[in-house]
């Protein structure tokens, strides 16, 4: 579980390092809260707040950017310690117009394909890959400081495939 969970930072990483490389335009370093409803029979409820996961955008053209995810939960209690792990890499398109100059000219609306690994260690270990999409919204709230709020599906592959919608409230600051 752990090399796996590794493997994929140290992808999303190098992915993100190398799509930083190619643009001067600012990257976005991003917080989400979340709540994921499972769909179909031995669905959950997942609500995280303040935090589902850490991201960072990209920039690798006027519109797109590449964003790695990660999300880590540890839990722990009466010598027993339950770990879930999420990574994941997006590719963010904004659809709307560039009105704002700078860092806000991917304000508006956005659409995000996703592919990503989840997994879990406690009493057993699984990990199972993922994909979904998402429609966003980008709204500026200050200088270097965005809104960030998205409706998404994605389907889980594996043992008992699985789908699940995801709604996700964050702030995005951007680096410059």
């Amino acid at each position: 579980m752990i090399k796996r969970f590794a493997s994929a930072v140290a992808t999303l990483a190098f992915a993100a390092t190398a799509a930083s490389a190619q643009s001067p335009q600012p990257i976005e370093l991003g917080l989400d809260a979340g709540v994921t409803i499972g769909l179909g029979d031995n669905s959950t409820t997942v609500i995280d707040i303040p935090a589902q996961a850490l991201r960072a955008g990209f920039p690798i053209g006027t519109r797109t950017s590449l964003e790695p995810k990660l999300g880590l939960t540890v839990i722990s209690g009466d010598g027993d310690t339950f770990t879930t792990y999420t990574a994941e890499l997006g590719l963010l398109y904004s659809l709307g117009s560039n009105r704002y100059p700078g860092a806000y000219q991917r304000a508006g609306l956005y659409v995000r394909p996703f592919l990503g690994i989840v997994g879990f260690s406690g009493s057993g270990s699984d990990s199972n890959g993922y994909a979904g999409a998402g429609l966003g919204y980008k709204i500026p709230l200050l200088s270097r400081l965005s809104a960030r709020y998205e409706a998404n599906f994605a389907h889980q592959f594996g043992n008992g495939d699985a789908n699940q919608i995801g709604l996700l409230a964050g702030l995005s600051f951007f680096t410059r």
